[in-house]
């Protein structure tokens, strides 16, 4: 009985040298028709499956593999006489290997300029239903959806025409899990579309967390910890230079493209485990860098920068006198990457501009030891025109510019969190405390270490003042306008307190509570 292997394949790579491989062990090559105009060149046994199924392929491509002889010869249990029988009385053969990868939904979903119908048209219904079919039958069939278990597989073959089970139900696994996250990405991208067009979107019913291993790592946060990195969107930032990324490391890079985001002037942002210890804006980089490392500059060694503009030189050069882990910039000047690949271990990242609009995954999603949470993104994008000064005193045309750079600044630390700022610098963090006077009192302290003016200075809460006490040590350090989100019980008496001191306040309606 002649043996068939079934490929369908997008993505061709490392296609030919297999189909010539199992060719050459007796394998006729069954394939559908853009597939099989690449193998031709290749195999000189090759048939299509129109032709095989005696049906031509139709609406334009969408119709081609679903048919019985199709199916029939991938599902037919080998050790039942029944369904060999069937499989007999139809002319029916038998295809023991299956090899299928789908259209590239997900890459067409994220270019920039895709339309809704090249989406859908790009939604494969044949791969899904083979390689489930495939995978079901796993003990007789072999089902390949990645091109990295060719080679193997093809010395299976070689030793033994019958694959192991323990090799054969790995692939199945890997098939089932493939379609899977296809599946999820597509309804994903279906939810979006539909939420685009709601006044009053829902969360979904159900979530599907589901994404490729891009990336296995040496440990997590600590050495004793397994880790790996899963995406399904590894396009939108890229390692130019050092040694593999670490877990932490990611997970700062995570919080690096976080804040960068919120700023369109030239800003520099440090970043050390995932918080901000250093904001800074200018007429140029090497101006915002300054800005930046003045806030601390104990804690950016080590650390991690983040750039929204071309790295040139001069920058690079001020960044290099201490020792920097990451550097992470939308580009690099002519020259600046040869000065800064110097030092072998440092690693330099640059990321896409546009990957920063809006997150792959639509939802923020946080795992629990039970299930998880889900919410949507906090993205930080208030009206300031829907702003209320609430007290008497309104604050100045400078202390309402260091209000608007606070209230950004205080969005990107751990809660509950306090930042003091000028129009366009951070000059005191108070991060994570479990009072907000602490982190006042923090911010206060961090301020005044590194010589900061604090009486050019204004605060940014990222909730609300549950007492006056917060505001009166503000006062006693010179600083003369706060913004908060209000709702508290606790606001009158601090309105009264501001109102007091000659102080200006202004309520955003809005809560950037990081927990």
């Amino acid at each position: 009985m002649k043996k068939y292997a079934l490929i369908s394949v997008s993505d061709k790579t490392g296609i030919e040298t297999l189909a010539m491989e199992l060719e050459n062990l007796g394998y006729t090559i069954l394939s559908t028709s853009k597939t099989a105009k690449h193998l031709r060149q290749f195999c000189s046994s090759l048939q299509e499956v129109s032709d095989y199924t005696g049906f031509p392929e139709i609406l334009e491509g969408r119709v081609k593999t679903l048919h019985p002889k199709i199916y029939g010869a991938i599902l037919a249990d080998r050790s039942k006489e029944g369904h060999l029988k069937d499989l007999s009385e139809h002319d029916i053969g038998q295809i023991d290997i299956v090899v299928v990868n789908l259209y590239p939904f997900a890459q067409v979903r994220m270019k920039e300029d895709s339309k809704h119908e090249e989406i859908i048209e790009n939604i494969d219904i044949g791969g899904p239903c083979l390689i489930r079919a495939a995978a079901k039958n796993y003990r007789n069939v072999t089902i390949l959806t990645d091109a990295r278990d060719y080679l193997p597989t093809l010395e299976h073959l070689k030793q033994d025409s019958q694959i192991p089970e323990c090799w054969s139900s790995y692939l199945a696994q890997k098939a089932f899990a493939m379609v899977a996250n296809y599946d999820s990405i597509i309804a994903d991208y279906l939810e979006d579309y539909r939420a685009e067009r709601s006044t009053s979107p829902d969360l979904p019913p159900f979530i599907d967390i589901s994404a490729n291993l891009l990336q296995s790592l040496r440990y997590g946060e600590n050495p004793h910890q397994k880790a790996a990195f899963y995406t399904n969107r590894p396009d939108g930032w890229q390692v130019l230079h050092g040694k593999a990324l670490s877990f932490n490391n990611i997970m700062d890079v995570d919080a690096s493209l976080r804040a960068i985001k919120l700023f369109h002037e030239p800003t520099v942002i440090i970043i050390k485990h995932c918080n901000p210890c250093g904001i800074g804006s200018g007429v140029n980089l090497a101006d915002a860098y300054r800005h930046a490392f003045s806030t601390d500059t104990v804690a950016p060694y080590g650390g991690i920068v983040v750039v929204n503009r071309k790295l040139d030189l001069q920058t690079a050069v001020m960044i290099n006198r201490i020792f920097t882990e990451i550097i992470i910039a939308p580009g690099y000047e002519d020259g600046v990457l040869d000065v800064l690949r110097k030092k072998k271990s440092r690693r330099l990242i640059t990321y896409a501009p546009g990957f920063l609009r809006k997150p792959s995954n639509p939802l923020e999603i946080k795992t629990m030891q039970w299930g998880y949470l889900a919410q949507e993104w906090d993205s930080v994008s208030e009206a300031v025109e829907d702003w209320q000064v609430v007290t008497r005193r309104e604050p100045t045309q400078a202390e309402f510019a260091a209000l608007v750079y606070a209230w950004k600044a205080v969005s990107l630390l751990k809660s509950n969190a306090i930042a003091l700022a000028y129009p366009d610098q951070a000059v005191g963090l108070g991060i994570g405390q479990t009072s907000r006077i602490d982190s006042t009192s923090i911010a206060i302290w961090k301020a005044k270490k590194f010589n900061h003016d604090l009486k050019r200075a204004v605060c940014a809460s990222d909730g609300f003042f549950p007492y006056r006490d917060s505001i009166d040590e503000l006062y006693q350090a010179g600083i003369k306008a706060v913004i908060q989100p209000g709702g508290s019980k606790g606001d009158p008496e601090c309105i009264q307190a501001c109102d007091e001191l000659d102080m200006a306040m202004v309520f955003t309606g809005y809560r950037h509570f990081r927990h």
